[in-house]
């Protein structure tokens, strides 16, 4: 299992879910901007889209339910 719990686990998170090569994560780029890069790290989102309606419309649903 690939993790966090080791200073190798770590680093081969690093390298797996950011698309790094072994030099930037050891040598380029500090700890926590690593840490930052993969908080922001873009994730898929899942469930229903949604959509931008005004208060009158708002309204009237409720009206109707």
């Amino acid at each position: 299992m690939i993790g966090g719990r080791t200073l190798i686990g770590q680093i081969a998170t690093f390298i797996d879910s950011l698309h790094l090569s072994y030099h930037e994560v050891m040598d380029m780029i500090p700890y926590r901007v690593l840490v930052i890069m993969s908080k922001d790290r873009m994730h898929e989102a899942y469930g229903e889209v949604v959509h931008r309606i005004s208060g009158k419309e708002l309204a009237q649903q409720r009206r109707n339910k």
